[in-house]
């Protein structure tokens, strides 16, 4: 069962980028339509609370909602890097690495993390990412007052 979840997840991360690059809106809505057939409808995702772009975003709502705070934050990546492993059981875990631009400061900011991704019953149903460091990441997209 562990390889197909491995499909599950490559499937879900090859129709993100795309979709959210498309300029037809009704292009990327399809796009987008098939994304949600990967995702559980209680579907969590938990970026560390310490990001511009953290919290807790549960459900296919929370899912576009994420969306929306990274992109309010960050442009599109670049340079995008996934490698897939195995985790065992219901477990995925992918090694990630890319590059963004802060809308606020206009600094690039190298993001390298680890996601571990459930799936079940060919679904996705959880993604927490642990970021390598999330400093830059925090310092980078926040304009920071001094005194």
């Amino acid at each position: 069962m562990s390889q197909e979840n491995v499909e599950v997840v490559k499937r879900f991360e090859t129709l993100m980028v795309p979709s959210l690059q498309e300029e037809d809106e009704a292009t990327a809505q399809g796009g987008f339509e098939q994304i949600l057939e990967l995702l559980d409808e209680n579907v969590a995702f938990r970026p560390t609370p310490s990001l511009p772009h953290g919290g807790d975003w549960i459900g296919h709502d929370g899912f576009f909602r994420l969306g929306e705070a990274f992109s309010t934050a960050w442009e599109l990546p670049t340079g995008v890097e996934f490698e897939y492993l195995d985790g065992g059981g219901d477990k995925v875990v992918i090694l990630a690495r890319f590059d963004s631009v802060s809308r606020h400061t206009g600094k690039t900011v190298e993001f390298k993390m680890v996601e571990i991704v459930t799936v079940r019953d060919g679904k996705i149903t959880e993604l927490v990412p642990y970021y390598y460091d999330a400093i830059p990441i925090v310092e980078g997209a926040v304009l920071l007052e001094t005194a």
